[in-house]
């Protein structure tokens, strides 16, 4: 039989009173936590102790009892936990114990000494920090080339956490240990390796690119639009900007071609592009769209994929005063669900599936902007069986 110090834990057997209190100094002050008696103090040491009791029977059966109390805790039992709030030029980092400052560099080369000097392996390291579009794609690229596990967190749940343990400043430092703390409520089964999938970060780039240069094309028709109501305004000028709105449609035209021929290239996208374009409704746009959705999260049911793309019902209720109407969250991917806009028009028109399901609900005189959320979850379902069977679309 082994007895440990209580301070030496920090994993799934649950933190130690010492690391719950100095966590608790940092958002709570000391006049709202009653106080401690000798008595109490002596039983929470009573309990820490037992936990920290490990037997033959429960360290496992055919698993040898070494002479070395601290492998067995770092081979089972500890957790270390790195808390990292990212900026465009820094990550702010918070240990546990102290605040650094290292720069958003590729290769994050001051981070890498860093943790090599403080830990011998990664295996036990466990980096939090939220997921910031590209500032953290440095971040998410060194944990995955050198096997550091993670936990990326949505920015909508860690700010609502901020508020819930209340929070009133904000800084990079304050955000790295709000993270640091919300370690307590993380889920085992997020806590993972980050994956990089090259066609994903390809197809991402391809489509942010193509959303962008479509915005810039709409911006500039317009402009156009609004200086012909000036009659001051230059010739010259509505020249200009016409050439410039020709030569974006241009561009829009290249890039879809570009990502057209990095799809034919690889035999698994072509086939599956291929399959989700004979969908009645979905054009290539729409299926390159649909394709990065799919890819990008693999392994998701139906009503998993229909809340990544934020087409999920939601309602807001409370006794008998507050009866809200239904509506869909809008919480997932924004740009698959504008693209899908004008597809799901078409399909209420010509897929005989997605009809059927906007008439039953115009019928049951629900409204036209239901039906139409209703339609477009329809089809992003068939198309995620089209995808996940690796079949064509068939009505039967």
């Amino acid at each position: 039989m082994l007895y440990f110090a209580s301070e030496e834990f920090s994993g799934w057997l649950g933190q130690m009173r010492p690391e719950r209190l100095s966590i608790g100094n940092q958002f709570v002050g000391q006049m709202d936590r009653p106080s401690t008696s000798l008595n109490s103090i002596r039983s929470e040491m009573a309990r820490a102790t037992s936990a920290c009791v490990v037997t033959r029977s429960s360290y496992g059966k055919g698993m040898p009892i070494t002479n070395s109390p601290n492998k067995i805790i770092r081979r089972f039992l500890m957790k270390y936990y790195i808390a990292i709030d990212v900026s465009k030029e820094v990550l702010s980092v918070f240990d546990g114990k102290k605040d650094l400052t290292f720069k958003n560099e590729r290769g994050l080369r001051a981070l890498k000494s860093y943790l090599r000097e403080k830990f011998e392996t990664f295996d036990d390291v466990v980096i939090i920090f939220e997921s910031t579009g590209p500032y953290s794609n440095y971040l998410k690229d060194f944990c995955a080339t050198n096997h550091i596990k993670t936990c990326i967190i949505n920015p909508k749940r860690s700010s609502n956490f901020a508020k819930a343990i209340g929070n009133r400043s904000k800084t990079d430092k304050i955000d790295a240990k709000t993270l640091y703390a919300f370690k307590n409520l993380i889920n085992p089964s997020d806590i993972k390796v980050p994956e990089i999938d090259k066609d994903v970060e390809v197809l991402s780039a391809y489509l942010s690119s193509y959303e962008f240069i479509i915005k810039v094309r709409v911006s500039i028709s317009n402009h156009i639009k609004a200086l012909k109501y000036n009659a001051n305004a230059p010739k010259g000028l509505l020249i200009t900007l016409k050439h410039e709105l020709e030569r974006n449609k241009q561009l829009e035209k290249e890039l879809l071609d570009k990502i057209t021929e990095y799809i034919e290239k690889n035999e698994e996208l072509k086939k599956d592009y291929y399959n989700l374009l004979t969908i009645p409704g979905i054009g290539k746009i729409s299926a390159i769209a649909l394709l990065y959705l799919f890819k990008n999260y693999k392994d998701t049911n139906r009503s998993q994929i229909t809340a990544l793309v934020g087409l999920d019902p939601t309602r807001k209720e409370s006794g008998t005063s507050i009866s809200g109407r239904r509506k869909i969250s809008k919480n997932g991917n924004g740009t698959v669900r504008k693209i899908l806009y004008f597809p799901t028009l078409n399909a209420i028109r010509y897929n005989k599936k997605i009809k059927t399901v906007y008439e039953r609900l115009v019928e049951n005189h629900k409204h036209k902007k239901l039906a139409l959320m209703a339609a477009m979850r329809k089809l992003v379902l068939i198309a995620h069986a089209v995808y996940k069977n690796k079949v064509e679309f068939s009505i039967v």
